[in-house]
């Protein structure tokens, strides 16, 4: 199943922004290194090892061991010694005090019915540049609890103030604004906040003057981004912490600044000790700065549009720049003296020339060649390079952080890298699963995506202001601004296979109308920010049809449908060789019994834990089938049946098309069971010739007799598309309806990803009109000989069925 915390906890963060948000310093290539009293932790970023005092300690290989090291710096910050910490290892967990804290994911729920007196829940993250962190503690009762504000003898400190707050035009949980939703010109927040949201007030319009109340903390990171028409806000006296330039891309504003914690001078706002430099006014008369001396720190997007600047001179002091500070200056010179950083071809490259920093705006280049030692490409860094025409990526890369390439309308890309592929000028990530960046050049009118595309990396069509209409096909990942300034999207189908929508990612597409999406997508605050599209919500899974490889579709509805599936019916080919069938018989290329292997591994994933999965096959391949089987399944959990596909009664039409293969009566039907859940239902054997009688079977009977057959079957096609050939290798519908009845229940989803004639989805349909069930299926057919479209998809259309096509 998807993980939606680690879409949200950025892949870059363990190397970047987490370590320079708590002062680490990247003094090594890849190792970053912080000293406390008599304590060093040292962090090596690729290998995630993290050492104290030169021991290993634990692995940072997961949001929650991150949590842990927050909760570590937290605490040696305020003093603590390392002896007050015990049993530091890769558990979710250590002690301090005589405290037993317990880590967890940001959005994760705390489970307090389990809580032990004396445990501390704790949890955090890192979101615009401030690392927030909640815990809980039960002592007798449960209660919120502020955890190392200060040093203490007992680091657990009072109950946390809860207040109620008539703000109608306010998102408030606790005691933060999550979002501002009015239109009023003066906004006052209410007194008894103590948190700003990150991007709680983002992209707002309406805003002109914004008072923030006495009790405010905490001002979170992008606040104000683009907020065009506010002209002055204030920073209260009791702010104590500021996320990455609340401010950035406020054309007119003043800042009143009221706390000590912070400086605001010549138009710039610096921390209290000049340390570090969070903003820089756009407007202004001068058109150069010099960053002070002493500064060690500049803000991710500090200079965002000041485009007023002409130079900006780097002092030797400054050890980090965070994410593209000059994101927005189209005229730039950079005059660098810092020796963690090199400006080579207006590229800013880190002190080991490993990692680009940002790209200048000012670029004018037909082709950027990243230098031979670049491994990464941080977040942010092209972003708006509108002259560069051709980028190429060295073999060195491995890394490509989130929105690199936004804006850059005119680029192309040659990858030497092996992590990172390049077709049709599309670039993806090393199995192409994952679509990085789709030039706004090439994204013209309806838009089709390949059928292994599965996740839309953040910024991925962003700035695609010529694409009408966005085929998402087997993609179940929309990732965070993917679709931004998509000023022509007018359609978009969100298909079930979706089940994250993260935020901005249709921010202002101002055509589109309406996104209807399951009800079980996760969509992010701010999905559509400045967009008129309504979201409605469909209670029930579809039915669907999808043209596709059926490798990538599997891949896709692993990560969303896991132990779902109650039946998986297929025909796969027979690797008969026959030349007639209009789809691939034959030469598959790593074998046929990886070919299906491959395919059956996935599929018994998909099964519930009362599953099944059925397999048509003749005696060709049969022993193949019994030896993936065997290898998947136990042999009590399979059993071998026999179809007769041959009979007088339903062979009046019967035609021979291949007489040079031996005629047998029979073909096989192999049943394998997720686990001893799985029991067969009681059938119904739909013809018995001498009497012409139903008859209900007990069991799946070991041979399938008067259940049609192959000739009956090229009738049912005939009857619909007026002739017998349209599809020569169906499945009769008798057939496939009583196997969905012996392997459902009325409410089951069942798959079919070798859908040929769309038998299967024609026999769901069938029993559920006559035992008035709700399942649903799902049918994957490649496009060999146009088969999907015309024989699937039109057998299911022309059968009145209701279902939605994806292509």
């Amino acid at each position: 199943m998807i993980n939606f915390e680690a879409l949200r906890f950025s892949k870059n963060m363990k190397y970047t922004a987490l370590y320079s948000s708590m002062f680490f310093v990247e003094n090594e290539e890849d190792v970053y290194i912080k000293n406390y009293n008599e304590v060093t932790i040292e962090i090596e970023a690729y290998t995630q090892k993290l050492f104290i005092n030169d021991k290993l300690s634990f692995l940072l290989n997961s949001h929650e061991s991150f949590v842990k090291l927050e909760c570590i710096d937290r605490i040696l910050n305020l003093g603590y010694k390392l002896s007050d910490i015990k049993d530091i290892s890769d558990k979710d967990y250590f002690y301090f005090k005589g405290y037993k804290i317990i880590f967890f994911a940001w959005n994760n729920d705390f489970d307090y019915e389990k809580l032990e007196d004396g445990v501390v829940l704790y949890k955090s993250r890192l979101a615009s540049g401030v690392i927030e962190y909640k815990s809980k503690i039960k002592n007798g009762e449960i209660f919120d609890y502020g955890l190392f504000e200060n040093k203490v003898d007992n680091p657990i400190l009072s109950k946390a103030k809860i207040t109620s707050y008539d703000a109608p035009d306010f998102l408030i949980v606790e005691n933060k604004v999550i979002q501002y939703i009015g239109k009023s010109k003066v906004v006052k927040v209410p007194e008894g906040i103590e948190e700003i949201e990150s991007s709680a007030f983002w992209d707002n319009q309406y805003i002109e003057k914004v008072i923030m109340p006495e009790s405010l903390i905490n001002y979170g990171g992008d606040t104000f981004y683009n907020c065009k028409n506010l002209k002055e806000v204030n920073i209260p006296k009791s702010v104590k912490f500021m996320g990455d330039n609340p401010f950035a891309g406020c054309p007119n504003l003043q800042i009143n600044n009221e706390s000590a914690n912070f400086l605001f001078e010549n138009g710039a706002l610096y921390t209290s000790d000049k340390k570090t430099l969070i903003y820089v006014s756009i407007k202004g008369d001068k058109d150069s700065f010099n960053i002070p001396d002493g500064v060690t720190l500049v803000g991710k997007h500090s200079f965002f549009m000041c485009d007023r600047f002409k130079n900006i001179s780097i002092p030797s002091s400054v050890i980090k720049l965070k994410n593209n500070p000059f994101s927005g200056c189209s005229h730039l010179t950079i005059i660098n003296k810092s020796p963690y950083y090199h400006v080579i071809d207006k590229v800013i490259y880190n002190k080991f020339k490993t990692a680009v920093i940002g790209c200048l705006n000012s670029i004018e280049t037909d082709e950027l060649r990243l230098l031979d030692t670049t491994k990464s490409i941080n977040r942010n860094s092209f972003w708006n390079c509108k002259g560069i025409k051709k980028i190429v990526f060295p073999k060195s890369l491995i890394d490509i952080g989130y929105n690199p390439f936004v804006g850059c309308s005119n680029i192309h890309f040659i990858s030497e890298s092996d992590k990172f592929k390049v077709i049709d000028d599309v670039l993806y990530n090393e199995d192409k699963n994952t679509l990085i960046c789709y030039p706004s050049w090439k994204a013209i009118g309806e838009v089709y995506l390949p059928d292994f595309v599965i996740h839309l990396e953040r910024g991925a069509f962003s700035g695609c202001d010529e694409m009408t209409k966005i085929h998402l096909h087997n993609v179940n990942i929309i990732n965070k601004s993917c679709f931004t300034n998509c000023f022509n999207l007018e359609s978009v189908y969100c298909s079930d296979l979706i089940r994250y929508i993260g935020e901005w990612a249709f921010a202002y597409c101002k055509n589109l109308k309406e996104i209807s999406v399951y009800k079980e997508t996760k969509i992010d605050n701010n999905a559509l920010s400045n967009c008129p599209a309504k979201i409605t919500y469909r209670n029930e899974l579809s039915n669907y049809v999808i043209e596709s490889d059926n490798i990538f579709t599997l891949k896709s509805l692993r990560e969303i449908y896991s132990n779902t599936f109650d039946s998986i019916l297929i025909d796969p080919p027979y690797n008969s060789n026959i030349g007639y069938i209009g789809y691939k018989d034959s030469n598959y290329k790593e074998g046929y019994y990886n070919f299906l292997f491959d395919r059956l591994v996935i599929a018994k994933e998909l099964l519930s834990d009362k599953g099944f999965l059925v397999i048509n096959i003749d005696e060709g391949e049969l022993e193949t089938i019994k030896k993936i089987c065997t290898n998947l399944f136990s042999e009590k959990l399979f059993s071998v049946h026999r179809w007769k596909k041959k009979h007088p009664f339903f062979d009046k039409n019967r035609v021979v098309l291949n007489p040079k293969k031996i005629q047998t009566d029979y073909e096989y039907i192999v049943i394998c069971r997720a686990s001893e859940n799985a029991h067969f239902n009681q059938i119904m054997q739909p013809y018995i010739v001498d009497d012409e009688l139903h008859e209900k079977l007990k069991d799946v009977p070991e041979t399938f007799d008067c259940f049609g057959t192959t000739s009956s079957a090229k009738d049912e096609i005939a009857s619909i598309f007026g002739r017998r050939d349209h599809f020569s290798t169906p499945k009769p519908l008798k057939l496939m309806k009583e196997l969905v009845r012996a392997t459902t229940s009325k409410d089951s989803l069942i798959l079919d990803f070798f859908a040929g004639s769309g038998t299967v989805g024609q026999a769901v349909d069938d029993l559920n009109k006559e035992d008035d069930g709700d399942r649903k299926f799902i049918l994957v057919s490649n496009n060999e000989s146009d088969i999907c479209k015309k024989v699937t998809n039109e057998r299911l259309r022309k059968s009145k069925i209701i279902f939605s096509f994806l292509d």
